[in-house]
């Protein structure tokens, strides 16, 4: 799981910057995958007709500030840009029985990309593919338009939603201006995503 310090998650409830949801108005887990986060389980969200992806969150005092900046650099873009229709919404967090802090996402009811292309291969018409690598593309272009660039997009990292493309797991994602393109950058990510000239050294 994913450590991150209760008293920083705390303030920025406190503060407004994150949205804060019971426990209780979240029933029937099922897990559904197992992440960087650990398990992620899918529920119903009692008052509204949605199911909602919950990942938890451990949290640690004693973790490192880099992942500390990486993890509330992740919440803020979330919040940046959730409201497009081609990237998954996050809702807030909530605090499980257990004590820990849950991300509460959409869920993706066609699964990732791979999936979805797996078991539509046949019925999928070249016109559906179109329309999806469209919307991936709008996606990104949301994404460019406030200046992030995503770092580590491939087809397990796109989910669908009643057949539509969904941009998800910003956790690598900068903002332009922060990014470093020189040679001592390091490389992150799926390697047979990565672009080949990043794995060339440079003399």
């Amino acid at each position: 799981m994913t450590e991150i310090p209760e008293e920083w998650l705390e303030k920025a409830i406190l503060d407004g910057h994150i949205n804060f949801l019971d426990y209780n108005k979240f029933t029937e887990p099922v897990v559904i995958g197992v992440g960087g986060f650990g398990k992620v389980f899918k529920y119903e969200w009692k008052d509204t007709e949605l199911s909602v992806a919950l990942k938890c969150l451990r949290v640690d005092k004693n973790i490192d500030d880099k992942t500390i900046k990486n993890f509330i650099n992740e919440l803020k873009l979330l919040r940046k840009v959730s409201n497009h229709q081609n990237i998954i919404a996050f809702y807030g967090v909530t605090k499980d029985d257990s004590g820990y802090y849950n991300l509460i996402l959409q869920y993706a009811d066609n699964g990732t990309l791979r999936e979805y292309l797996e078991a539509n291969i046949i019925k999928l018409q070249w016109a559906d593919k179109l329309r999806i690598a469209k919307e991936i593309g709008l996606g990104l272009l949301f994404l460019h338009d406030h200046n992030i660039i995503h770092r580590d997009l491939h087809s397990k990292n796109i989910l669908i939603h009643q057949g539509i493309p969904k941009l998800t797991d910003f956790g690598l994602s900068k903002q332009i201006n922060e990014t470093s393109m020189t040679s001592n950058s390091i490389i992150h990510g799926m390697p047979a995503y990565i672009e080949p000239q990043c794995l060339i050294k440079q003399g």
